[in-house]
C-alpha cells in the first residue's frame, strides 16, 4: 500500500500542480498510514519550497486545537459528540463501500440494484421494542429504592446541564424506576433547564432523548391506569409542569390531555401549589382543557379558594385569562376569598376586610391580576376587582411621591438610570397597567394617577416591536393590491402593532389581523388566546373596525377570486356595522388533545366551506 501511495503522490508532483497534489492527499488520507502521509508532505514541499510547509503544519495544529476545543465545549454542554468527518472514496471503491456497509446494516438488495432495509420479523420487533411500565403489574416491578433515590437525586442536583442529570438517571437504571421517581427525574431535569438558560434547539433536543421520552411515558402510563395511587397528585403535578418547561407549546399535546384529566378527576386531593402548576403548564402550553378547568371552577365556588396564596391566584387567574375559560364560579370563590383576610378583625365589613387582603400583594401581582381580570371583562363587576383597582389607585398616588423624592437626590445623567421604571413600577407590570387602564376607564372605574398613568403609556409606547412579516400576512397584502386597496403594513395604532390598516376603508378605518395558529390554543382552533381578544377589544374601543382572519380559514379559499371575495365580504360587512361572517369549515379536528390541525402542511388543510353569520 506505501508503495502504491508513493508512486501516486510522485505523478501528481512531477505534473507541478499544487491543486492536484492537495487533492490526492485528500483522496488517499483515509487509506494511507501515517509514514505515507509524511512523505507525500515532504513531496509536495520539495516542489513548493519551506514557506508552504510551515505554513501546512500551522494549518494542521490550528485545526487539531480547535477541534480539542470544541469537543471539550461538547462534552461539558452534555451534548453528543461531533459527527465524523464525511468518509470520502475514489471511484473504485465506492461500490464496495455500499455494498460493506449495506451488508454491515444487515441491507438486502432489491430487483432494481438499490440496498433496502427487510421487514422485520415477530421476534425481531419483540426483541428491539422499546420497554413500557406495565401498569397491570405489581409494584414489584420497581425496584429502586427511596435510599437509592435520595443518593442519586443528590448527584443529579449537583449536576450543571439538563443532559448531565439525564446521563445519572441512565446510568442507575430507567427500567427500575416508579412513576412517582420519574416525575422528580422530569422535574429535577426541566430546574436544570431552566437555570441553565437552555435555548430552543437545546429543548427541542431534550425533548426528543429517548430517555425523557421513556420518563414522560412511564408517567403517563400510570396517569391512564385505573389504579390511582400509581400516580400521587404532588407527582402528577411535576410531570405536568416539566412538560410545560420542556415542551411547552411545540410539542405532547396527547400526553398533556392525558395528565389534565387525570388531575381533573382528583382535583380535591391536589394542593393549592399544584392545582397552580397543572393550571400555568396548560396556559403555557396553549392547551384548552375544558374538563380541568370545569373541574377548578367548580372547586373554587364550592371552597371559596380556601388555603391559596395570592401568587397562586395570580397563576390561576393568568390560566383562565390566557385560554378563555369559563370562569364564573372562579370569580365567586375570590370573593369569598378576599374577604377572609388573616387579621381581619370582628367588626371589619367585607369591603374592608378586602382591602386589607389586597393591601399584602406587591406590585407585580396587582399589575397581572388587573390584566387577567381586563381580558377577562365580565370580571370587572367582582368585589375582587373592585378592590384591587381602588389599590392600584391609591397606590399609584402613594409612588409619585417616592419618585419624587427618588429624582431629586439622584443624578439625571446616571447611565443606570431607566425611564421605564415608576417605583416598584417596572417596564412589564407598566405595559399591563396601560392595557388594564384602558379596559377600566371605559367600563366607568377611576383613571390612573396622572403620573402613574403616563409613566405605562411611556413604557407601552416605546417599548422594542420588531416588524415580523409572515407569509400569510403577505398573501392577503397581495390580495388586497389586487383589489385595489390602500393599505398600510405594521402600522403602530394606539400603541398596537397592527398587521395591515386600510385608512381610508368606511366607517373609520379598519385594521386587518392577520391570526396565525400562535393566537389560539393549540388543540382548539375556535379559543383565541387571551392577548389576541384583549387587543381586538382594545382597537375596536378606538373607533376602529378590526377584521380577524384565522389561518385555517384563509388556507381553505384556493385562489384569488374566492379570497377576494372572503376580503369584501368582511369589509362591505364592517362597513354595514356588522361583525365580518365566519366559515363553517367542514375539517375535524383528530382525537382528544390532538393539537395537529396547527402543524399540517398547507396542502392537507383545504375543504369545503360554505359563509354564514355569527
Amino acid at each position: 500500500m506505501n508503495a502504491t501511495v508513493g508512486a501516486t503522490v510522485g505523478a501528481t508532483a512531477g505534473a507541478g500542480t499544487g491543486s492536484r497534489a492537495r487533492q490526492t492527499r485528500r483522496a488517499v488520507g483515509k487509506t494511507s498510514t501515517v509514514c505515507a502521509s509524511q512523505r507525500a508532505v515532504r513531496v509536495y514541499a520539495g516542489r513548493e519550497g519551506d514557506k508552504d510547509d510551515n505554513e501546512s503544519d500551522w494549518m494542521q495544529k490550528a485545526r487539531a486545537t480547535a477541534n480539542k476545543r470544541a469537543a471539550e465545549f461538547r462534552k461539558e454542554r452534555g451534548a453528543q459528540p461531533g459527527a465524523p468527518a464525511g468518509r470520502r472514496y475514489n471511484r473504485a471503491g465506492r461500490d464496495e463501500d455500499r455494498a460493506r456497509t449495506a451488508a454491515m446494516r444487515g441491507y438486502e438488495m432489491d430487483d432494481d440494484g438499490n440496498y433496502m432495509k427487510p421487514e422485520p420479523g415477530i421476534e425481531e420487533l419483540l426483541r428491539d421494542t422499546a420497554w413500557e411500565m406495565d401498569p397491570t403489574r405489581d409494584v414489584s416491578q420497581f425496584s429502586m429504592t427511596k435510599d437509592e433515590w435520595k443518593t442519586i437525586k443528590l448527584d443529579a442536583r449537583a449536576a450543571v446541564y439538563p443532559h448531565d442529570a439525564v446521563k445519572i438517571f441512565e446510568n442507575a437504571g430507567l427500567r427500575r424506576i416508579s412513576p412517582d421517581i420519574a416525575a422528580s427525574m422530569l422535574k429535577l431535569i426541566a430546574q436544570k433547564a431552566q437555570h441553565s438558560r437552555c435555548d430552543r434547539e437545546e429543548l427541542a433536543g431534550l425533548r426528543r432523548d429517548p430517555r425523557v421520552a421513556h420518563l414522560i411515558g412511564t408517567c403517563v402510563a400510570a396517569a391512564r391506569s385505573a389504579n390511582q395511587d400509581l400516580l400521587a397528585p404532588d407527582s402528577l403535578s411535576k410531570s405536568c409542569w416539566a412538560l410545560g418547561v420542556i415542551s411547552g407549546e411545540r410539542a405532547n399535546s396527547a400526553e398533556l390531555e392525558v395528565l389534565s384529566n387525570r388531575a381533573a378527576s382528583m382535583m380535591d386531593k391536589l394542593s393549592s401549589d399544584e392545582i397552580a402548576d397543572v393550571a400555568w403548564s396548560l396556559a403555557i402550553s396553549r392547551h384548552a382543557s375544558d374538563r380541568f378547568f370545569q373541574e377548578l371552577d367548580i372547586h373554587a365556588a364550592m371552597h371559596g379558594m380556601k388555603g391559596f396564596q395570592a401568587y397562586q391566584i395570580t397563576t390561576i387567574a393568568w390560566a383562565f385569562a390566557h385560554l378563555g375559560h369559563k370562569h364564573a364560579g372562579f370569580l365567586d370563590g375570590l370573593d369569598v376569598w378576599v374577604t377572609r383576610a388573616p387579621a381581619r378583625k370582628a367588626d371589619m365589613s367585607p369591603t374592608e376586610a378586602a382591602a386589607s387582603q389586597v393591601h399584602r400583594f406587591n406590585a407585580t401581582i396587582l399589575a397581572s391580576l388587573a390584566w387577567s381580570f381586563c381580558v377577562m371583562e365580565d370580571a370587572l363587576d367582582s368585589l375582587f376587582f373592585k378592590t384591587l383597582w381602588a389599590e392600584i389607585v391609591h397606590r399609584g398616588e402613594h409612588d409619585a411621591e417616592v419618585v419624587h423624592k427618588h429624582d431629586a437626590s439622584a443624578s439625571t445623567d446616571d447611565e443606570h438610570h431607566n425611564d421605564n421604571v415608576f417605583g416598584p413600577w417596572k417596564g412589564r407590570q407598566l405595559n399591563m397597567l396601560h392595557q388594564a387602564a384602558l379596559t377600566a376607564t371605559r367600563a366607568g372605574f377611576a383613571p390612573l394617577p396622572a403620573e402613574l398613568g403616563q409613566a405605562a403609556d411611556k413604557a407601552w409606547n416605546t417599548q422594542h416591536r420588531p416588524p415580523v412579516v409572515s407569509w400569510f400576512q403577505r398573501d392577503v397584502g397581495a390580495i388586497l393590491s389586487y383589489m385595489g386597496e390602500k393599505y398600510e403594513e405594521e402600522a403602530v395604532v394606539s400603541g398596537y402593532r397592527c398587521d395591515l390598516l386600510l385608512p381610508a376603508a368606511k366607517p373609520n378605518g379598519v385594521v386587518i389581523e392577520v391570526d396565525g395558529p400562535s393566537h389560539f390554543a393549540r388543540n382548539d382552533r375556535e379559543r383565541p388566546l387571551g392577548q389576541t381578544r384583549l387587543k381586538q377589544r382594545q382597537l375596536e374601543g378606538e373607533n376602529l373596525g378590526v377584521f380577524s382572519i384565522p389561518i385555517f380559514e384563509w388556507d381553505c379559499l384556493e385562489d384569488a377570486q374566492q379570497k377576494s371575495d372572503y376580503l369584501r365580504a368582511g369589509l362591505d360587512a364592517i362597513e354595514r356595522g356588522e361583525k365580518p361572517a365566519r366559515l363553517e369549515l367542514n375539517v375535524e379536528l383528530g382525537a382528544d388533545g390532538d393539537g395537529n390541525w396547527n402543524r399540517r402542511p398547507m396542502g392537507q388543510m383545504g375543504g369545503d366551506f360554505t359563509t354564514t353569520s355569527d
